[in-house]
């Protein structure tokens, strides 16, 4: 016999309501009350009911309905044949949740990145010039704003540094140092080399090696990929330069928001 929540509730209405019943009847009553609360609760929390429940839920990715009947299952009927192959199942959904929890990441990830095509952040493609001023087909990245920092050296402490990158491609990332804020970028007049550190955003750190042979701090081929993996991680970046023959001389300097380098980067691949 289905026992349904609406006759369930007119039974008790009855009980409560009935006046003046002999006591034979209340009794039957009552029992037959009791009986029926037996079948209900039989008919929602039953040990077939329940594994049925968990076996649909399961089939249709209902998983946290899945869980909630697998852990009464466990506690309503401790013996059931079931409990030892859903015990198995939790594991399998919890793997499962796992994966779409990982999928829908990565569908927002998509997305995101879909809808800022056009975005690059911090950074922007410009193209070098020739003798005569006139542009050419040569494109790089640079940063659309100044990098601030500082710099120390015998002579100061911590006083304006300013910052520009120069990236051609993956393979040949330099950039320029303008002491005090200035208008001139740091030349050498005999070849200058410096250790580079770079923490990316991970907290990774990077010991590299550049040289400066005019008017630009530049890595090699090996080190330019190293950076440019680097700030294609967007976030935060760390960067300490120290010169080798002076360590007295020192710049340091952030980028706080590297995102969207790599759709600046595509758009210079496409120039």
């Amino acid at each position: 016999m289905k026992i349904t929540r609406k006759l369930f509730i007119v039974i008790i209405t009855l009980i409560i309501t009935s006046c003046g019943v002999p006591q034979n009847e209340y009794d039957k009553l009552q029992a037959e009350n009791e009986r029926l609360k037996k079948e209900l609760d039989e008919c929602q929390n039953g040990e077939e009911r329940l594994i049925a429940v968990v076996e649909k839920a399961y089939l249709e990715k209902d998983f946290e309905l899945a869980k909630k009947s697998i852990d009464k299952l466990n506690k309503n009927h401790p013996h059931s044949h079931k409990n030892k192959e859903f015990s198995q199942l939790l594991n399998k959904i919890e793997r499962a949740e796992i994966e779409e929890k990982l999928r829908k990441e990565e569908e927002e990830k998509e997305k995101n990145r879909l809808a800022n095509l056009n975005n690059t952040g911090m950074w922007s493609v410009n193209y070098y010039v020739d003798e005569f001023g006139e542009k050419t087909k040569q494109g790089y990245i640079t940063n659309t704003s100044l990098i601030r920092g500082t710099f120390s050296n015998t002579a100061t402490q911590d006083s304006k540094l300013d910052v520009r990158f120069l990236i051609s491609n993956s393979s040949d990332i330099s950039f320029e140092l303008f002491e005090y804020a200035g208008n001139n970028p740091v030349k050498a007049y005999a070849t200058t080399k410096y250790t580079v550190l770079v923490q990316d955003k991970d907290g990774n750190r990077l010991r590299l090696k550049a040289t400066n042979y005019s008017d630009r701090i530049s890595f090699d081929k090996t080190a330019s990929r190293q950076v440019h993996n680097a700030i294609m991680k967007s976030g935060t970046l760390k960067f300490r330069i120290v010169e080798d023959e002076t360590p007295t001389t020192i710049y340091e300097f952030s980028i706080q928001n590297a995102d969207w380098y790599e759709n600046a980067y595509r758009k210079l691949k496409e120039s």
